[in-house]
């Protein structure tokens, strides 16, 4: 079926939130201080929970998507939610925060507005829900391996910056905050331009 402009438009709407939180990652990567001294650590705690997203929200997906009743739906959804919400227990206790668990509901709504828009609608929603949890997938750990071994500039993220920010633990995350920001950034952008272009490179065509 030939692209309409409704269909960009949809699309457009439905890679927006994505867009946004790239912009914000690159920003806080670039100019930090324009931006409130707890969003650094809030894209770092994000980019965790994405990483359960990534995992959870198919499965959410495939109930919202079956032929199940709607109330036995809703069951599972919260069910499946409420399994995957046991992870985040240790990110609030990790960061000191209870705001993980509202991160990861929000998270996965943007992850399934997909299934709103309209190649769901065009009586696509299985194939269009495989193809964002393929993009998630592949974008999550091409951006952490991209993020991980290249060497990445500072830019606003300077020593001083750094230690004003009291993040607690180790490892590369937490010594370099500006990978995680970049990170975000590519993330958040590639999964944007997934969705935007309606997953056109990942969603089988119709037979004619």
């Amino acid at each position: 079926m030939p692209t309409t402009t409704a269909d960009t438009l949809r699309d457009l709407a439905s890679a927006l939130p994505d867009f946004a939180l790239a912009v914000v990652c690159l920003l806080a990567w670039i100019a930090p201080e324009s931006l409130s001294p707890g969003v650094v650590p809030w894209i770092l705690l994000t980019m965790l929970v994405e990483f359960v997203v990534v995992h959870s929200a198919p499965f959410m997906g495939l109930q919202i998507v079956s032929e199940q009743p709607i109330g036995r739906k809703i069951r599972n959804v919260v069910f499946i939610g409420g399994f995957y919400s046991i992870f985040l227990l240790g990110f609030s206790l990790a960061f000191h925060a209870w705001w993980p668990f509202v991160s990861f509901w929000a998270l996965t709504a943007n992850r399934l507005t997909v299934l709103l828009f309209r190649q769901a609608r065009d009586g696509r929603a299985h194939d269009t829900l495989k193809a964002s949890w393929g993009a998630g997938a592949v974008c999550y750990l091409f951006g952490v391996f991209v993020t991980t071994v290249l060497p990445l500039p500072r830019l606003g993220l300077d020593s001083a910056f750094v230690a004003s920010l009291h993040l607690t633990g180790g490892g590369l995350w937490i010594d370099q905050p500006w990978r995680v920001l970049a990170f975000g950034a590519l993330y958040f952008g590639a999964l944007g331009f997934f969705e935007a272009t309606g997953f056109r490179a990942l969603v089988p065509k119709r037979p004619s």
